[in-house]
């Protein structure tokens, strides 16, 4: 693959022909998914992806008529490629007049494959102002995606309708945690003049029936994602309310399934914009891989959402080992994924000349992001060697 160096990084520019290379050799290649204007649709934001246990790729987004809680649909595309090909878009969630589906979040539920969404139903574009107008929707396919069911509001089980504005999931994507637990991302907004975004979790213990909200993190925050640690430790990370210039996501990490949580800190590592960013698990050593690995996407920059970059951690969020860019210039929100064979998907907001041209889907191998210093590999059951 030929490619550019930007800052020691290499960054791939031949979209969409690179085969898949025997093992040990280096693997990246890009489609765009949701180009604006296609379908008769002015802007596509807002990327969610999960990919089923039948190694489907199944791609979120909000298909809007313009900008934050303009009339909007969820809509998704799926592929049977591992993201080479996309199917015709489907829409998940249809508005009704003025109103506003945003902010995907699926998970996978292991214990009948079924796929959740979850999303927010704004009634309009002020209904963000209005504590307990904004609603959270759950929907389930166990068809991979086909088809999906009627939208399940289950938000008076979480939040408080008399006081939280904007309750919102995500965006991004939600997980289930080694014991079952469904912990989806969570956030709103209390007070008007002077009002606080707020950030946490929803969680639930029978697979999606009844809803519980845990505690907020102290300190203001939105659109965070949470990973489990392989102790069983939640981690949130998150993006600290507009107009604070740090320019650092912010972590905290729960002991007790996200009940409560530890005061926040800012990860120095993870310089960003004002912009969302996504964390997942990769791999596990109790899996039988080689290392504990997490993954991180968002735009590495301090000045602008540019330079779209996925970093690699290996002791559980400590401390970010590889970072690489993806693409050097326009790209905003992004979505993490691993794929049936062990490549890694991000799926990002990106353009030449703005970052809201498209949605593209870019596929790689760990060779590709480690510039080959690392390979998916598990250990020997046997002689306890990697192989």
């Amino acid at each position: 693959m030929r490619g550019l160096r930007v800052a020691g990084m290499l960054v791939g520019l031949v979209v969409g022909t690179a085969m898949d290379t025997a093992r040990g050799e280096r693997l990246f290649r890009q489609t765009d998914v949701f180009i604006r204007g296609q379908d008769g649709v002015k802007i596509y934001r807002i990327p969610g992806v999960i990919v089923s246990p039948a190694g489907t790729v199944l791609a979120f987004c909000e298909a809007r008529e313009g900008g934050d809680q303009s009339p909007t649909d969820m809509v998704l595309k799926r592929s049977f490629d591992q993201g080479a090909t996309w199917q015709k878009m489907q829409i998940v969630v249809k508005r009704k007049g003025p109103q506003a589906i945003m902010n995907p979040c699926p998970v996978i539920d292991r214990k009948d494959g079924a796929i959740l969404l979850f999303c927010n139903l704004f009634p309009n574009a002020k209904s963000q102002e209005i504590p307990g107008a904004v609603r959270q929707l759950m929907l389930r396919s166990t068809d991979d995606g086909a088809t999906w069911s009627k939208p399940v509001d289950f938000s008076e089980q979480i939040g408080d309708p008399k006081t939280w504005g904007s309750l919102c999931s995500g965006p991004g994507v939600s997980i289930q945690t080694s014991s079952g637990r469904l912990v989806v991302p969570l956030w709103h907004f209390e007070g008007r003049d002077k009002r606080d975004y707020l950030t946490g979790v929803c969680f639930s213990d029978d697979h999606g029936k009844t809803w519980r909200a845990g505690k907020t993190v102290a300190g203001p925050g939105n659109e965070g994602q949470v990973v489990e640690l392989t102790d069983g430790t939640l981690m949130l990370n998150w993006r600290t309310k507009s107009g604070r210039e740090h320019h650092r996501r912010t972590v905290a990490i729960s002991k007790d399934g996200g009940d409560t949580w530890s005061k926040g800190r800012l990860d120095d590592a993870l310089i960003t914009p004002v912009c969302q960013g996504c964390i997942i698990r990769y791999t596990r050593r109790q899996d039988g891989y080689a290392q504990d690995r997490l993954l991180f996407s968002n735009p590495a920059s301090t000045k602008a959402r540019v330079n779209m970059t996925v970093r690699i951690s290996y002791d559980e969020g400590k401390t970010w080992a590889v970072g690489k860019t993806v693409y050097a210039g326009p790209s905003a929100y992004s979505c993490l994924a691993v794929l049936k064979d062990g490549t890694i998907g991000v799926f990002y907001e990106t353009g030449k000349k703005h970052r809201y041209e498209k949605i593209s889907f870019a596929r790689f191998n760990l060779e590709w992001l480690s510039d080959g210093a690392d390979r998916l590999e598990k250990r020997s059951t046997k002689a306890g060697r990697a192989r």
